[in-house]
């Protein structure tokens, strides 16, 4: 498995879990989707796995190696990238700056940094044209997939994505998804996304779990989800 969470309790407070021992896998080259009313735990499992959230119990594992409680900025160089719900953008700073910036943690390395803004100019043209504005005079659609793009420049294998389309009107949500199912098919990536938006998180998903309480309540394929669930998911979580 490209990532595999089990029995993972955490939470902001010593002895105070919003995560009560779930049990989660992302399985590789497929999208996996993580459904819950607010304050269920969806964007802290994404922190407990990126290592800003430090597990009380539990183990998490990425391509057989544990990774448990391993610092964000260690994270970086093995292949998984993270997406976060807001303010991953510096607005006041330039694209062309925010982009250099993304290179970060692997900026000595300049042949690598290079290639890598190449890359994401090739990959969004788009971000030619913006390259010497601010990057909060964007439309709220534009900075949300340029963070994915950013998110891209360290070639990640797995990518964690917190609520997508927060904020976005539906037009511009649904370029978001397309956008991350074609990183799964095209490219063959591995994402795992949590996601208020239950109709949508569960069309765009190969695989979905729900959450309640802090704790694993459903799972099951797309397929299953809508053979037997998508008339009853909604009182499960409104």
């Amino acid at each position: 498995m490209q990532l595999e969470v089990q029995g993972v309790a955490a939470g902001y407070q010593r002895d105070i879990d919003i995560l009560r021992g779930v049990t989660v896998v992302a399985r590789p080259g497929q999208l996996t989707t993580i459904i819950g009313a607010n304050g269920v735990g969806k964007s802290t499992l994404l922190k407990t796995i990126i290592g800003q959230l430090k597990p009380h119990t539990g183990q998490i594992r990425y391509k057989d190696r544990d990774i448990t409680g391993i610092p964000t900025r260690d994270l970086v160089n093995t292949g998984i990238a993270y997406v976060a719900q807001r303010h991953a953008l510096f607005k006041d700073m330039t694209v062309a700056e925010n982009i250099e910036m993304a290179t970060w943690a692997f900026r000595r390395d300049r042949k690598r940094a290079k290639a890598a803004i190449e890359r994401v100019y090739d990959r969004a043209t788009y971000l030619k044209d913006f390259a010497s504005r601010r990057a909060g005079l964007m439309s709220g659609g534009q900075q949300r997939l340029m963070q994915l793009e950013l998110a891209l420049m360290s070639d990640p294998d797995l990518i964690l994505v917190d609520e997508p389309t927060v904020g976005l009107d539906p037009k511009r949500a649904q370029t978001i998804y397309a956008h991350l199912r074609r990183l799964v098919v095209d490219e063959k990536r591995t994402i795992l996304m949590v996601d208020q938006n239950v109709i949508a998180g569960v069309d765009v998903a190969d695989y979905i779990y729900v959450l309640e309480l802090g704790a694993n309540k459903l799972e099951g394929s797309k397929a299953k989800f809508d053979a037997e669930y998508r008339e009853t998911i909604a009182e499960w979580l409104f």
